[in-house]
């Protein structure tokens, strides 16, 4: 029965949806860092002062690439709850970023808007003459709310330690087990080429990069 109960939750296809809404922020932004960077600029450049062309394109790329934990929630939010998990997928993923969570919190903040979502609709009951508040009111309103103190005063501190305490283990291998690690995520890439086992690698890789 949990077996079930966990399948109909559908956790993998709403985060493949959500990496297909990431891969081309990572893609345009990582280009742009990378370019900037290259050519001698300046990713913590200041724009509302003196600048060079590269300064703007790290600086907007590195701002884009800072954008992934909200991303990663709005396209979960979005997976489980449509059109109307956009605006609380995108606040809870700001709170996650907000209390250091990073995409970890993000990505279990995406979960957590949409089902929020779900259940507003669900068990929210209004008088017929205030059913036009719900889509642009109410739902936004409660499930953005709800989500954002869980996130901020329960579950964003322990998910800020882990990603601390996983930072901290990979800063601390060695050649040999950096290797293992490099070789068992090329292979797990490029077992289905873009299939479900790739973006997850995917998803782990990138987490691992903007937790540096």
């Amino acid at each position: 029965m949990m077996k079930h109960f966990i399948k109909s939750l559908r956790l993998k296809n709403h985060l493949l949806t959500a990496i297909s809404f990431l891969i081309p922020v990572v893609c345009g932004a990582g280009f742009m860092i990378a370019i900037g960077l290259a050519m001698g600029g300046n990713s913590s450049a200041d724009l509302t002062k003196s600048f060079t062309f590269w300064d703007a394109l790290a600086k907007l790329g590195g701002t884009g690439l800072g954008m992934l934990p909200m991303i990663i929630s709005t396209g979960i939010a979005f997976s489980i709850a449509d059109k109307p998990g956009i605006a609380p997928g995108l606040i809870v993923g700001l709170a996650a970023e907000a209390i250091g969570a990073g995409f970890i919190g993000g990505l279990i903040g995406g979960y957590m808007a949409g089902w929020l979502v779900l259940g507003t609709i669900k068990y929210v009951k209004l008088p017929n003459w205030a059913n036009g508040l719900m889509p642009m009111l109410i739902v936004p309103f409660i499930a953005s709310f709800i989500g954002s103190i869980i996130m901020v005063y329960i579950i964003g501190g322990p998910i800020g330690w882990l990603t601390t305490g996983l930072t901290h283990y990979l800063s601390t291998l060695n050649g040999t087990s950096k290797l293992f690690y490099g070789l068992m995520i090329g292979v797990l890439a490029s077992v289905d080429y873009g299939g479900p086992i790739n973006k997850t690698v995917f998803a782990f890789v990138l987490t691992m990069q903007l937790l540096g």
